[in-house]
């Protein structure tokens, strides 16, 4: 998976961006579409020497058949074993010889390739791109093993890990509810025309973006893109079938038995899609809550009560559905006690005025850290691609910060009490089982403390 490098330059550049600066004015994409249905997205980045090229299906584990998870995982990852013209280590060569690190990616909703290489290697690149996503031919030897190293590595799990706890409850064995790998059992029933018809499938022009950032423009990608994908064509579309989201809106208490000297402790909730209109205010939500070291819980938990080195929250938004998680390690005495003070803290959101400057704070933070996470060129076509697949196009990077410029104390507030729900958060805690037995007996087995939904304390 592609870890995106955060680069920080230097303090004097936070003052360079303030509020009203238009921090997306580096990052305005340009958009084109080939006959084919193939869109294209460039991020002009005039005397950048690198570009950064992100190829992205909109096909993922979601669209793996029902008794068969982990053949995206599978298809994704042997795109480059050999196509009709090149062997797969003629491909290994060829991206060495290009340079860049090259980096296959499926997650639950998309299938990314990412390469990053020097402008004059621009064309050969994109020439082996098209190549690995128009013509694999997944050979049958490299298929075996790429199989039964996957199934190698989930036997060797001996159980969920945290982070697939919570989306196991709610999901169970739909859409994101199955690791994104594949299970044992339907990763040994797939087989190689599986994933011949999977490719087939799912890897059409209309369905992929192809985007890039660096020093080149629209009609350079452009021109290059109607050279090496131009001749991209399926004979017949194929109708996707979505598969029904089900939630089991239930609250948990998931325990992992781990030695560990703290209690890492994680409140899960589910939260929105990535397009629905309550994204910006829960990604503000997020911000207050614990987005840096002057929200809320790090001046409770950290500041007051001296109980952890850091709390964090994110929101991780899917096509279908969302999560909004927060993430802390305590001592396992205080386990409960911060836990009825997380809870504290969402309570006071959801029903107590909010200070006009807490609230401009936090847009402040988040268009920073927006900048931060698009600064480096090598990771700004990934960013760019994701943001299109997961609006469907119609939320550039200027309109999603405006989004967030505009999102009003009140507005918190509603996401805050609508997906925020105490009776429906699963608390999964990863330590020491028998620590968590002295100090939270009832947690210990699997059992929640009863919650007061208007003030967050425990009902005795």
């Amino acid at each position: 998976m592609k870890q995106h490098r955060l680069v920080f330059p230097t303090a004097g550049l936070l003052f360079l961006l303030g509020w009203s600066s238009p921090v997306w004015a580096f990052h305005t994409w340009k958009r084109g579409q080939l006959p084919n249905g193939l869109t294209l997205l460039v991020v002009e980045k005039p005397g950048a020497p690198v570009v950064s090229l992100t190829l992205l299906v909109k096909r993922g584990a979601t669209s793996d058949p029902p008794d068969k998870s982990g053949l995206a995982t599978l298809t994704g990852h042997l795109l480059t074993e050999g196509t009709r013209q090149r062997s797969g280590e003629q491909i290994d060569q060829r991206i060495a010889a290009l340079g860049g690190e090259f980096v296959e990616d499926v997650n639950f909703d998309y299938t990314t390739l990412d390469w990053a290489v020097l402008k004059e290697d621009l064309a050969p690149a994109l020439e082996v791109l098209a190549d690995v996503v128009q013509h694999p031919v997944f050979p049958p030897a490299e298929f075996e093993r790429e199989r039964t190293a996957r199934i190698a590595e989930q036997q060797a799990k001996k159980e969920d890990t945290p982070e697939d706890l919570p989306v196991r409850h709610w999901f169970g064995t739909g859409p994101y509810g199955l690791p994104i790998a594949g299970e044992v059992a339907a990763l040994e029933r797939i087989v190689r025309e599986d994933v011949v018809r999977f490719h087939r499938q799912a890897y059409r022009p209309e369905t992929t973006i192809l985007a890039a950032a660096g020093d080149l423009t629209l009609e350079d990608l452009t021109a290059l893109a109607r050279k090496y994908f131009g001749n991209w064509s399926v004979s017949k579309k194929a109708e996707e079938a979505v598969p029904s989201l089900s939630v089991k809106r239930e609250p948990a208490a998931l325990v992992v038995n781990r030695p560990l000297v703290q209690a890492s402790v994680r409140l899960a909730f589910v939260g929105a899609p990535a397009a629905s209109p309550d994204t910006p205010a829960l990604m503000l939500l997020s911000q207050l809550l614990a987005g840096s070291a002057e929200s809320r819980l790090e001046q409770k938990l950290r500041e007051q009560k001296g109980w952890t080195y850091g709390v964090r929250s994110e929101v991780e938004s899917f096509r279908q559905t969302g999560l909004f998680l927060i993430d802390m390690s305590v001592p396992y005495e205080v386990v409960l006690p911060a836990l009825e003070e997380t809870l504290r803290e969402i309570a006071r959101i959801q029903t107590a005025p909010m200070l006009a400057s807490e609230l401009e704070r936090a847009k402040q933070e988040l268009a920073v850290r927006f900048y931060f996470k698009t600064e480096s060129v090598q990771d700004l076509s990934h960013f760019v691609a994701m943001q299109a697949a997961s609006t469907q196009g119609q939320e550039s990077p200027e309109r999603t910060l405006a989004a967030l410029r505009s999102v009003t104390a009140e507005e918190v507030q509603r996401v805050a009490r609508t997906y925020l729900d105490p009776h429906g958060v699963v608390v999964t805690v990863v330590g020491d089982a028998q620590a968590l037995e002295k100090y939270a007996p009832a947690l210990a087995q699997g059992k929640l403390p009863q919650w007061n939904s208007q003030s967050g304390a425990r009902e005795q």
